[in-house]
């Protein structure tokens, strides 16, 4: 399950196409993985939904959506990412984020079990 950047949807699969939107993912592998559940619990993946929704609310261009989506993330959970936006991105992002009330997030870890090595043993 991964948090589709577009529309705040969760899907199946971090590159595959958003069921509701169609759009696939950002196109930074790395980026589209640490909102996925790899990384992430769904509820926490919801609550970014709710945080990129509400950004839409503010703002109906795509990349600068997008891009205020990153600077939230870097301003209040800068463990996932840490972003420096240009002056006019950065220009446009709090034009888009002016008067728009963005829910919080609780960082919750995956649950999901990931393969561990093996430890050698004497009975191979």
């Amino acid at each position: 399950m991964a948090l589709c950047f577009s529309c705040g949807e969760i899907k199946f699969g971090a590159i595959c196409p958003c069921p509701k939107c169609q759009v696939k993912s950002s196109g930074d592998m790395g980026l589209d993985i640490a909102f996925s559940d790899h990384h992430l619990d769904v509820e926490t993946l919801k609550e970014f939904g709710s945080v990129i929704r509400a950004i839409g609310s503010g703002s109906g261009d795509s990349p600068t959506r997008f891009w205020a989506f990153i600077q939230y993330v870097s301003e209040h959970h800068p463990s996932i990412l840490k972003v420096e936006l240009k002056p006019e991105m950065k220009g446009k992002v709090e034009d888009a984020l002016r008067g728009v009330e963005l829910p919080s997030v609780t960082l919750r870890q995956s649950g999901i079990d990931r393969p561990r090595a093996r430890e050698p043993d004497d009975t191979a």
